[in-house]
């Protein structure tokens, strides 16, 4: 058995008042994240959120491409389980789990 743990903050861009200001492209960011991990459709991770990040100012997205790599390239089928996603404070959270499904 392995795990492999991606901490991965999300937007930093939610609020006017922290300390990168707001971006209108922080809520559509961290959506896009949440559909990946709901589903493993590269496009939301891939496209939408990659288009956003310079806006977004997210730390983690970098972990969460790796992630999908390492996902898409092993072998074996994932069942992804979207947890929560959501921005209590100025950057966004978001918690997945990936189990194998045929072992």
């Amino acid at each position: 058995r392995v795990v492999v743990v991606i901490s991965s903050d999300l937007a930093h861009t939610h609020l006017a008042s922290g300390p990168y200001g707001y971006s209108p492209a922080a809520e559509p960011f961290d959506l896009a994240c949440g559909r990946w991990a709901a589903t493993l459709d590269p496009v939301p991770l891939l496209e939408e959120a990659k288009s956003l990040t310079d806006k977004a100012l997210s730390c983690g997205y970098t972990g969460l491409v790796m992630l999908h790599g390492l996902l898409t390239q092993s072998p074996g089928l994932w069942e992804p389980k979207l947890l929560a996603n959501f921005h209590p404070t100025y950057y966004g959270m978001m918690v997945a789990s990936f189990a194998r499904t045929d072992v």
